[in-house]
């Protein structure tokens, strides 16, 4: 997602592609840092709670009606316990990782194109890129340490 930008300058602000080969490296790079691996991985954790209470009781439910009848018969509480759990547990990764990519790369795609066009417009392209760039991926980080 952090290299989508570079489109963006490229065409639009007509930054030469070949001439800023550097640059576009070393702010993507330290982009993706900021964005990839702090800002998912904070928003999913914090989802991941969030789903995983929602889904309880649909999940519960699920798993219990797909135990069979001679399953129910053999399985502990603790057993169908543990399977209910690991159940939850997987449907809320999985649900938490795919809102928290949404959520990030739309935000980030988002600050990027109002700092750009909006808030740094008159600035030389160059530095218009590395503010938006950077100041999109801090702001994102930023607001991903958030607990709510």
């Amino acid at each position: 997602m952090s290299a989508i930008p570079i489109w963006l300058y490229w065409q639009i602000w007509h930054m030469d592609l070949i001439q800023s080969v550097v640059l576009y490296s070393v702010i993507t790079l330290v982009s993706k840092h900021l964005f990839g691996s702090l800002c998912l991985q904070n928003v999913k954790f914090v989802l991941k709670h969030k789903v995983a209470q929602k889904k309880e009781d649909a999940v519960s439910k699920e798993v219990t009606r797909k135990l069979s009848e001679a399953d129910n018969r053999k399985m502990s509480w603790k057993e169908k316990d543990e399977r209910i759990l690991w159940k939850k547990n997987e449907v809320a990764h999985y649900e938490a990782t795919t809102f928290s990519i949404f959520y990030d790369n739309t935000l980030f795609l988002v600050l990027v194109i109002v700092a750009s066009f909006f808030i740094l417009k008159n600035f030389n392209p160059t530095v218009n890129y590395i503010l938006s760039i950077s100041a999109s991926s801090g702001l994102i980080a930023l607001l991903s340490t958030g607990s709510k």
